[in-house]
């Protein structure tokens, strides 16, 4: 027994958590003999890696007056860090440190930054959130743990404006044969709205005329998330298309006209808000496309929509979230366990079950403005047009919150003193948290906190080894 059958535990039982949250954890094993060491350290990073490689041949001197074809591989990469942090849980850098057999239990706890990415994994690049605790051993391999975070950064439709206004489409195609005119088709396609929510119905409004005599075999309808990859070390991209959602309508014979209203619903998928990631952008289009017979070319119609998982206020807001299983869940009697994990601070609470999506006004938020003060993450002071908005949220949606709309004036912190705001991490920079006293480290667990060095292998190939340490045991209540 010791360190390497010991586990990292969570207070997410699904290893969730908001951007923003503070993660809060302990590292737990038992020892039976004496362990000597210079110290345990907890190191939490949260990056972007984007990598692929390309393959190329050009023609080189054969040392005999001619030349030979030199086949070679370009990588091409990018590399940036969100978080990164790191506590010595007992011990230090130096010196030597003794424990004795029995039960060992050591808390800590990580702020996530307020405007980081979600996580995200995908065939050109990444977006990961770990912890890693490691025994620092004196002249003998190190000791080491890992645990993969899942983070959600919420986008919230109601910051954009153009979620909230109708799409639509005109299309008008003219269809030909031997230098002969076959006639034109108009097809006119309606959305009420521009940004959706998983679980939603989209409600389209199709009307189709057919004045010549080429029969239009179908109208599609599809979304499709699209997800380009960006280096900067060989610069280039990468672009991959995936089709989230299709129907399709029709025939449609010549001299014809069609109209139908059919109902598109927004599937349970994984939702990507990475904002703040500068290499990985992910967007959803909306795509028409008619088909006609025989020889004749299909065309296409594209229009962005936005996907997010906070709704518009007052549009199909009462619609359960399929994807609450996947939402921050802290553990049951998480209260009663806290002294093992040390106050909470910065803590939100997942979103309202069943539904996410309430129609009732309130506080959007959890535990009042996750944006306070000076670091609003949109451009103006509100990303709204008024202050006379109301909130698809129960009113008030948890236990002492406070509403960041109408009736207060100055939003009120949802950090105890002396906290005033979530940490945010500058666009475009890698800056390290605060260590005076105005530190959100202030209050942790842990004796001290040291400069993280990046290790040799993590910006190589990061590996999860999450699977010998599952992120929620039952006995961490004992």
């Amino acid at each position: 027994m010791g360190f390497d059958e010991g586990r990292i535990v969570l207070d997410s039982d699904n290893g969730s958590y908001f951007a923003g949250q503070t993660v809060h954890a302990k590292l737990v094993f038992n020892q039976d003999k004496v362990k000597t060491f210079r110290g345990i350290y907890a190191k939490i990073k949260g990056f972007c890696k984007v990598h692929w490689t390309t393959s190329h041949s050009r023609q080189v001197p054969d040392g005999r007056g001619g030349h030979r074809t030199e086949h070679y591989t370009e990588t091409h990469e990018s590399h940036e860090v969100y978080v990164e942090r790191k506590i010595y849980l007992v011990g230090g850098e130096s010196g030597e440190h003794r424990i004795q057999p029995g039960k060992h239990e050591y808390p800590f706890n990580f702020p996530l930054p307020a405007n980081c990415p979600s996580s995200f994994e995908g065939e050109y690049g990444h977006i990961r959130y770990e912890i890693k605790v490691v025994v620092d051993r004196a002249f003998k391999t190190d000791q080491e743990k890992k645990v993969r975070l899942s983070v959600i950064a919420p986008l919230d439709l109601n910051a954009d404006p153009y979620c909230s206004e109708p799409i639509e489409i005109e299309m008008s195609n003219t269809y030909c044969c031997c230098c002969m005119s076959r006639g034109a088709c108009e097809t006119l396609v309606k959305l009420p709205k521009g940004g959706y929510c998983p679980g939603q119905t989209i409600p389209i409004e199709v009307s189709c005329e057919n004045k010549g005599n080429v029969d239009i075999e179908t109208l599609s309808f599809s979304i499709e998330q699209n997800t380009v990859f960006h280096a900067t070390h060989r610069p280039g991209t990468k672009t991959r298309e995936d089709t989230v959602a299709k129907l399709k309508k029709g025939p449609i014979p010549g001299n014809t006209s069609r109209t139908w209203t059919v109902e598109m619903e927004m599937p349970t998928m994984d939702l990507y808000n990475v904002a703040g990631c500068r290499y990985i952008d992910i967007d959803y289009t909306f795509v028409v496309k008619v088909s006609p017979d025989g020889c004749h070319e299909d065309s296409k119609e594209r229009r962005r929509i936005v996907v997010g998982n906070i709704p518009l206020r007052g549009y199909q807001d009462n619609i359960p979230n399929p994807m609450q299983d996947q939402m921050p869940k802290q553990l049951e009697n998480y209260q009663n366990a806290a002294p093992h994990f040390g106050p909470v601070v910065n803590q939100p609470m997942p979103y309202p079950a069943p539904s996410p999506y309430p129609s009732n006004p309130g506080n959007p938020y959890p535990g009042g403005n996750p944006y306070p003060g000076a670091n609003p993450p949109y451009p103006n002071a509100s990303p709204y047009p008024n202050s006379n908005l109301v909130s698809p949220y129960p009113n008030p949606p948890y236990p002492g919150s406070n509403s960041a709309y109408p009736g207060n004036a100055q939003p009120v912190s949802p950090y105890p003193p002396p906290y005033s705001a979530v940490p945010l991490l500058p666009p475009g920079a890698n800056v390290p948290y605060p260590t005076g006293p105005t530190s959100p480290f202030v209050n942790a667990s842990a004796p001290g906190l040291v400069p993280a060095t990046p290790d040799s292998d993590e910006k190589k190939n990061p590996i999860d080894d999450s699977s010998n340490n599952p992120p929620f045991n039952p006995n961490y209540k004992s």
